[in-house]
């Protein structure tokens, strides 16, 4: 039992390590050596858990985007409570942002890792778009998934591109008084987006 425990948590320190070395350098950048000795372990037992830098990489992501799929389960009711709940998600993890920018920049024009799984996380959020808008509180008028990519671009920006923010308004995004700001925009939003359902 303390070996398998032991196994599960260096497999994990290795894919950890794998998604910081992604986010560095890049697929093509990226060095099983580096991999092992930034999670702390030799080379050797890196690949006795991953037989390439391919497999490594594809098992990083699929853990990353599996963690990030069970926070669903956490999504709050209202259309405000949403926006700021995904909003404190990606500043609360930039390196997720971080890996889905490199993955843009390295993989342009291809098929994403695990497109299948990431697309039925988009869908699932893409029917609570749908829902709200049935119940009266998005504006049905709005087309649900374009809704849904206007809106994931809103919550993530802060995250992804923190230096946007802090020239703009002088603040850097986890400073409490830009907090204060966006928390109130992004119900003002939400609030906005609601008002056409109404009339």
């Amino acid at each position: 039992m303390e070996l398998n425990r032991r196994s599960s948590a260096t497999r994990e320190a290795l894919l950890d390590a794998a998604i910081e070395e992604f986010i560095e350098r890049g697929f093509a950048g990226m060095r099983m050596e580096h991999v092992a000795k930034r999670a702390g372990y030799n080379k050797a037992l890196l690949y006795r858990h991953f037989k390439d830098k391919e497999t490594l990489l594809r098992e990083a992501l699929k853990r990353r985007f599996s963690q990030r799929a069970q926070l669903l389960g956490h999504l709050p009711e209202t259309l405000a409570g949403i926006l700021a709940w995904w909003s404190d998600q990606t500043l609360a993890d930039p390196n997720f942002m971080r890996m889905i920018l490199r993955e843009a920049l390295d993989t342009s024009g291809t098929e994403p890792a695990h497109s299948e799984f990431r697309r039925a996380y988009y869908r699932h959020q893409i029917e609570l778009v749908k829902r709200l808008q049935a119940e009266g509180s998005i504006d049905p008028a709005f087309d649900p998934e374009m809704l849904f990519i206007a809106l994931l671009s809103v919550v993530t920006l802060t995250g992804a591109l923190p230096q946007i923010v802090q020239l703009a308004t002088e603040l850097h995004p986890c400073d409490a008084k830009f907090e204060r700001r966006w928390d109130a925009f992004l119900e003002m939003l939400a609030a906005h987006l609601s008002r056409g359902s109404c009339r």
